[in-house]
């Protein structure tokens, strides 16, 4: 029996080709609203402006914000990471220094060390996407659960490799994107602090997921799944490998689990 699962958001509950939560996933989610705990696991940081209203459409037993730097159950703060500030300074420098793409969100607005490479990453209107970016530079003293690295798969390792505190889970093994983060959390860090707190065994547990800061968190859960449209390491994990986002995966999932 599953009596907590675990959702990503991004293109796992929210359909970025759509815009829009896929309707017969916002209604699976109701449906099994009173038969498990329902879990947000993400790398947002869903108290931020910017992804609030996303948190407000879930309404979900417990939260796991930016990868566990943030760990909520019913409505209560277990546990918060914060980067280590010296380490943060020196991190933000160095992606200066090799000409990376890194920033983090603050305050509603999106701040990186490279407008250029960030523009081009994120596509789509340039004048405003300038308008909107402010120099990581100003986060050098600010403190930050994590940041994020808009670039290649190489940058994301030579990241770690200089920052042996920090890891860089990849959201894509081919176009890169990395969350950068104190080198023990994870989504499956969040996971295990949330059964412990419910009082559930891991075997009742299920995660589902479609990027590879998933990974951790499918192959510790008692079931773990990822979506069609997932990363092919996450998929080599999974349990379970659902349909597409835009093909009623999440409904699937739930169908697949017992729980519909």
């Amino acid at each position: 029996m599953i009596r907590m699962i675990c959702l990503d958001y991004d293109n796992t509950i929210f359909d970025h080709k759509q815009k829009k939560i896929p309707d017969s996933a916002r209604k699976a989610i109701e449906d099994i609203r009173e038969k498990c705990r329902i879990v947000l696991a993400s790398g947002r940081f869903f108290n931020d402006v910017w992804n609030a209203p996303m948190l407000e459409e879930i309404h979900p037993d417990g939260v796991i914000h930016a990868n566990a730097a943030l760990i909520e159950a019913d409505g209560k703060v277990l546990e918060e990471t914060w980067l280590d500030a010296d380490v943060q300074r020196q991190v933000i420098d160095f992606a200066y220094e090799h000409d990376l793409c890194l920033g983090g969100l603050y305050q509603g607005k999106w701040y990186t060390t490279n407008k250029k490479k960030q523009i081009e990453r994120w596509g789509g209107n340039e004048a405003l996407h300038a308008q909107m970016l402010g120099d990581a530079r100003q986060l050098r003293d600010i403190p930050m659960h994590g940041l994020f690295l808009e670039d290649s798969v190489e940058a994301a390792k030579l990241i770690t490799d200089h920052f042996p505190q920090l890891r860089a889970p990849l959201m894509d093994e081919k176009r890169g994107g990395a969350d950068v983060l104190p080198n023990f959390l994870s989504k499956a860090y969040g996971m295990r602090r949330l059964a412990d707190y419910w009082g559930l065994p891991m075997e009742e547990t299920a995660a589902v997921g479609d990027s590879m800061n998933d990974y951790e968190m499918v192959r510790e859960a008692g079931v773990g799944i990822a979506m069609g449209n997932a990363t092919p390491g996450l998929k080599k994990v999974a349990d379970h490998v659902t349909a597409d986002i835009g093909e009623d995966g999440l409904k699937k999932a739930f169908e697949y689990l017992g729980l519909l």
